[in-house]
């Protein structure tokens, strides 16, 4: 990879494409960064999608055989409008057994990097083996515990360098077929761990570009928000990138005032996001973003998280596809906190739910499924609800009228964080948290914190007491104050459109557990009703969201308790009798089964270790 000395970039096809095969065109830069880079489609047989037509990388899947041949329009190290072109030959596949890796894509160093097999078999034929290997590039470890996916970690560079994986399948009939996959790791700079002044230091920062060319903030979107240059020293007043609420004017913001302020990795992922809402959204939304400078939809965004130093959201975009190549895109790479509370005798589950019916829904990593766009809203409407709720957290609607356009997001906000103004200040402070046990565990859940001797001992028994006598609606609550008011305004927000929440303690389960293998030894549907923390709703309620009625608080129906002994999955059908022993079934978990128990563990893909000079949330 630039093995020419003094050229300023090279561009390489992927050898060796079928028709039912991705094909990848990258462009490395060999003497400095490629900047804005724009692919499109100059001949050969149509290519329908080009989801990473923005990247250094398009990866698309083609429809024929043939030549296809693509121009890339960038800039080089020195700013200078380029453009080039380059070809890739389709072919017909040998074989009726094939394999195909999605996706080839483009990675800033330090990434985290996924790679997906896909088998297509005979009748009659099942995968009895998928062997990685690495064919170019520096070496890097693969993960490939589950054979159909390759995570890795990309190496530092010199300058963009090319890693080039292989697949080779093996089927029980004794078939075998192979692909490769082009990962283009970007030579980009990343603010260093201990650097105290940068904004985002220790943390890997993707490239995204504006949504929207012709939006009025295009320019300065990136740079003012998801920038690993950014410092304390350089931070973008208001006068560059001021509130949405400073652009509306009083008014609920429009969809192409909010469209105008988000950034994302693939224009799918705008896309999606500006589906959420245009079909989904009643005004709530639009009116809790008014307290943002920007939305930021990644791939490789994980966890979600608020951002005070900015005031922007950055999302998740693993919540926003819709297509199965839009999911291609998604890096598959777990939350850092997967492991946490390992330590524990007991973990919590929880879920949103639609009458009896889990509001989240399976699609296996393994089929080449569709999910309608109401997905769009069951994945990604309580993380934006949360999300959200930070923001308004340290920018109140009530502080709008109040902003300085000379200053930085931060600098307007900074005065009411150290005064202790916010929300999650004079709440907690009013009806505090009191469960001195229940504090050290949040800690150790979701800060990683070690567990000593006493926290290892308690009992799943003696945290559902420490829990459902003290105030909160969820035990991430314990995180921090911010999260703790979040995750009540979230669940009230949420009960407004007849989705209701359960959260239950369980023991801790191990491999092979399933919802239905798992006990609940206490959990309620719908915490948010109980009347004793409605006194502490309506103050998030009536500093937060000042335009919904707070009467609603009151309104809320009770919560109904989970039945102890029963199955997590048993206990989705709520009302109903006792049952008259523990109902935990012994059946073989199947990915469904495993994929609904982890999304029902997994704790809150969101909040970030704080690291100076500002929390993220």
């Amino acid at each position: 990879m630039c093995s020419r000395a003094g050229t300023p970039y090279e561009l390489y096809a992927k050898a060796g494409t079928t028709w039912d095969q991705p094909g990848a065109v990258t462009i490395a830069g060999c003497t400095g960064p490629i900047d804005s880079p724009v692919w499109t489609q100059t001949a050969g047989p149509l290519v329908e999608q080009m989801n990473a037509a923005k990247s250094q990388t398009l990866s698309f899947q083609p429809t024929n055989t043939g030549s296809h041949r693509f121009r890339v329009d960038f800039r080089d190290a020195q700013g200078t409008p380029r453009s080039e072109e380059v070809s890739l030959d389709v072919g017909t596949p040998a074989s009726a057994t094939r394999l195909a890796l999605r996706v080839s894509h483009s990675v800033r160093m330090g990434g985290n990097v996924s790679v997906r097999a896909w088998p297509l078999l005979q009748a009659g034929d099942a995968v009895q083996s998928i062997a990685w290997s690495q064919v170019e590039g520096p070496a890097v470890t693969l993960d490939t515990r589950d054979s159909h996916v390759a995570l890795f970690v990309a190496p530092p560079v010199a300058h963009d360098t090319l890693i080039r994986l292989r697949a080779t399948l093996t089927t029980s009939a004794g078939r075998t077929a192979s692909d490769e996959a082009l990962v283009l790791v970007e030579q980009h700079a990343q603010a260093a761990a201990g650097d105290g002044t940068a904004l985002w230091a220790g943390d890997h920062v993707s490239r995204v570009h504006a949504y929207r060319a012709t939006s009025p903030y295009a320019a300065v979107l990136a740079r003012c928000v998801y920038d690993s240059s950014l410092r304390t020293n350089n931070l973008c007043p208001l006068s560059q990138l001021p509130f949405l609420a400073q652009d509306a004017g009083g008014f609920v913001p429009s969809v192409e005032q909010v469209m105008d302020r988000v950034l994302v990795s693939h224009d799918w992922a705008g896309r999606n996001f500006e589906t959420l809402l245009r079909t989904f959204d009643d005004g709530t939304l639009r009116r809790m973003l008014m307290s943002v400078t920007a939305i930021v939809v990644g791939t490789h965004v994980r966890p979600s998280f608020y951002y005070a130093g900015t005031g922007a959201i950055y999302l998740d975009a693993e919540n926003f596809w819709v297509l199965p190549d839009e999911r291609d895109t998604v890096n598959e790479a777990p939350d850092f906190r997967s492991g946490f509370g390992d330590a524990l005798q007991y973990t919590s589950l929880w879920r949103y739910v639609v009458g009896s019916s889990s509001l989240f829904q399976y699609h296996d990593p393994r089929q080449r499924v569709f999910r309608g766009a109401s997905a769009i809203k069951a994945e990604a409407g309580w993380l934006m609800f949360h999300e959200l709720a930070h923001a308004l957290d340290f920018m109140p609607p009530s502080r709008h009228g109040a902003l300085n356009p000379a200053l930085s997001a931060w600098a307007n906000i900074e005065p009411r964080v150290s005064a202790q103004q916010l929300a999650s200040d004079t709440v907690p402070a009013a009806w505090p948290l009191r469960s001195a046990e229940m504090g050290g565990l949040g800690q150790v859940r979701f800060l990683g914190a070690t567990a000593n001797a006493v926290q290892a001992g308690y009992t799943p028994a003696q945290v559902a007491g420490f829990f459902s006598a003290d105030l909160a609606t969820d035990d991430y609550a314990y995180a921090t104050p911010r999260e703790d008011v979040a995750m009540a305004l979230e669940e009230f927000l949420m009960s407004r459109e007849g989705v209701r929440r359960d959260f239950a303690i369980t023991p801790r389960w191990g491999p092979g557990a399933t919802g239905s293998t798992i006990a609940v030894q206490w959990g309620q549907r719908g915490r948010i009703g109980e009347p004793a923390l409605r006194p502490r709703l309506r103050a998030i309620v009536q500093q937060l969201t000042p335009w919904i009625d707070v009467a609603e608080v009151d309104r809320i129906a009770a919560p109904i308790a989970m039945r102890s002994g029963d199955s997590w999955t048993g206990n989705l059908v709520l009302p109903g009798p006792p049952p008259p022993s523990p109902q935990v079934g012994k059946t073989e978990p199947t990915l469904q089964d495993l994929w609904l128990l982890e999304q029902a563990e997994r704790r809150r893909h969101r909040l970030q270790r704080s690291r100076p000079p500002l929390p993220r949330h």
